[in-house]
């Protein structure tokens, strides 16, 4: 059978539910892609220094934080769609205060709805994603769904770099046009979403209320979830360090443009969608954690690149970030593994559990990194993480029970 046909096949025997969220999935991608790389670049623009931008970013962690808990055991208990449909309206509002900031302080409310739209949006999707999915081809299917999405999202961080150029290069009244176009996109995507997509009714049992008792249960029922939520809070500080620099560090120090930039960011979108599905297969046949294991030199190659890449020489900077694909490629692995940790009456707490622990390291980290970009050496926001991934995420890592072993497969 062609690939075409592999895809075609793969959707048809998808649910309705799966099939909307992957219709959402694509444009909400693409919308998202186009911009993404400009953020940063957009709030120095309107004025703030490395260290504000950061104080940026760990203010909307800290938010994220504060509702992690109450979404995730909200969305075991109450409609996934309502709670989805909300995130997608906190998402419009957090485009508009994008499009029309005047200074880099309006940014801040921008931030703080777009980490509430993170923690309603994309969790409670992948909550509807996993229930849809079964446990022998989740990562797979997972994979699948990275790759169709990314398909249509290969040229998007170009199309936002020539976009970004034609209106004057890297500069605010440059980079704004790219969010007038997204509050168009994210509101008529919503708007379809809300019309066509079906509730899950939440599995509610007999201690439904005890708020706390529950998460006890969820953590008696998971194995290794300690060690696992330990990991990704790691992790927070892995990406959260350096997250905010690379493409003003690539600006700056290497002489990347507004298009250089964009094609960066094709670049990893390019690998990671063409890895996507191999991955997901090699996750389902061999296991999460040796897909994650055997992409993560990607990552150490991508921000070594980066800081040795010469000023002046963007192929260096492009192939620094398709090694990124190739590390991005895993996230199934990530999300399958995360999902498969504890019984799937709870995942919507253990997603909140997580998440809170994630955003709340995030807001130091992301200020430690912008106190170092700022006033020590930018070049140890990229070194750093490496060193925190190599001795003490990936030995945590190791340890974790593997979740395809442990369904028998």
């Amino acid at each position: 059978m062609s690939f075409v046909g592999r895809l075609r096949e793969f959707v048809r025997d998808q649910s309705r539910n799966y099939n909307i969220l992957l219709i959402r999935g694509i444009f909400a991608s693409f919308l998202t892609q186009l911009a993404e790389n400009f953020n940063n670049l957009y709030i120095v623009a309107l004025g703030a220094t490395p260290l504000q931008l950061s104080t940026v970013q760990a203010v909307g962690s800290a938010v994220s934080a504060l509702i992690s808990i109450p979404a995730g055991w909200l969305s075991d208990m109450y409609s996934l769609k309502k709670i989805l449909i909300l995130g997608m309206l906190i998402q419009v509002l957090s485009v508009v205060f994008y499009a029309f900031a005047q200074n880099w302080i309006w940014i801040i409310v921008a931030v703080v709805f777009a980490t509430l739209t993170m923690t309603l949006v994309w969790r409670i999707q992948n909550i509807f994603i996993a229930n849809s999915l079964t446990d022998h081809n989740r990562a797979t299917g997972y994979g699948m769904r990275t790759m169709i999405i990314q398909l249509f999202s290969i040229f998007a961080p170009t199309i936002g770099g020539i976009l970004v150029h034609f209106f004057g290069g890297i500069s605010a009244e440059g980079i704004r046009p790219l969010y007038l176009i997204q509050l168009i996109g994210f509101s008529a995507i919503g708007i379809y979403v809300s019309l066509k997509l079906e509730d899950i009714e939440p599995e509610k049992d007999a201690q439904a209320m005890e708020f706390l008792g529950h998460y006890r249960e969820m953590f008696r029922a998971g194995k290794g979830l300690v060690r696992f939520t330990s990991l990704q809070a790691l992790g927070s500080i892995t990406w959260g360090m350096s997250m905010p620099f690379p493409f003003i560090y690539a600006a700056d120090f290497k002489g990347a443009d507004s298009l250089v930039i964009g094609y960066m960011g094709t670049c990893i979108v390019l690998i990671s969608m063409l890895l996507a599905i191999p991955m997901g297969s090699l996750a389902d046949r061999k296991g999460r954690k040796f897909t994650i294991f055997l992409t993560r030199p990607f990552f150490y190659g991508s921000h070594i690149l980066l800081v040795l890449a010469p000023k002046g020489v963007p192929w260096l900077l492009l192939l620094a970030w398709g090694m990124r694909g190739v590390m991005m490629s895993s996230f199934g692995a990530w999300m399958t593994m995360s999902m498969e940790m504890v019984p799937r009456e709870y995942r919507g707490r253990w997603t909140g559990f997580n998440s809170l622990f994630q955003n709340l390291i995030r807001v130091p980290a992301v200020l430690l990194g912008g106190y170092l970009y700022e006033n020590v050496n930018p070049v140890l926001v990229f070194i750093i993480p490496i060193i925190v991934d190599v001795l003490v995420r990936m030995p945590i890592l190791a340890t974790v029970p593997e979740t395809l072993k442990e369904q028998g497969q």
